[in-house]
């Protein structure tokens, strides 16, 4: 006989019956986001009228309706806040915020706008950076860089040969950096980056931030 069955049986069957709460909310959110206009006392008698607190999964329905709408919700700073289960009251603009709201001022269901706003400049952000290089060359000397969201004017420069000083520093990959064949400052050897560059024998002499000028100019928007 197979000890862990019994074991294996368990976890599959709570499994089961999480997916199967689960699939029993889908209906829940559908009927919630219909009724949304409505005032969110009539929608709230409709769904405790339909359900019967003696059945588990109907009562794990009622249980999870504060996933869908954020029923506590003040204004704070001239902005809608909603208080989550614990913690201190968030933003409806959070990404985590429920997609349907109850109107402080109002009374209604409301859908959360401001969730979907920000959500949706999230997106555009992203495929603005999958679309757009994150490097731009200028001319032999000059490239533009995208570091951390932020687009850089940088300013290049042959790595000096080798047996000519400890080394230089590059300040966009923050390190000293020596040509082939040189051992550099410690015994720390850091080459150039072709692949940053696109060429291996120039380093980042200088950098500085695109203002919003060159940022049009160049057709480029900073991500972060």
């Amino acid at each position: 006989m197979d000890e862990a069955a019994p074991m294996q049986e368990s976890i599959r069957s709570r499994h089961q019956h999480r997916k199967y709460l689960n699939e029993n909310l889908r209906p829940l959110e559908r009927y919630l986001h219909r009724q949304v206009g409505r005032p969110w006392d009539a929608v709230y008698s409709e769904i405790c009228a339909g359900i019967d607190r003696r059945s588990t999964v109907q009562q794990h329905i009622h249980q999870h309706l504060a996933d869908f709408v954020a029923v506590r919700v003040s204004v704070i700073d001239g902005r809608l806040h909603w208080q989550k289960k614990w913690g201190e009251p968030s933003r409806l603009a959070d990404r985590w915020a429920p997609k349907l709201y109850l109107d402080p001022s109002t009374g209604l269901l409301r859908h959360n706008q401001e969730r979907e706003r920000v959500r949706r400049q999230e997106l555009k952000a992203r495929a603005t950076k999958q679309l757009t290089p994150d490097r731009v060359a200028i001319s032999p000397s000059r490239q533009l860089h995208r570091l951390h969201g932020i687009w850089y004017d940088v300013e290049l420069a042959p790595i000096p040969a080798a047996g000519h000083g400890p080394g230089v520093v590059d300040v966009v990959r923050g390190r000293i950096v020596v040509a082939f064949g040189h051992r550099g400052a410690g015994g720390l050897v850091f080459h150039g980056d072709p692949m940053l560059y696109g060429c291996g024998d120039v380093y980042a002499r200088s950098k500085r931030q695109l203002g919003a000028r060159e940022l049009r100019a160049h057709g480029l928007c900073n991500t972060e």
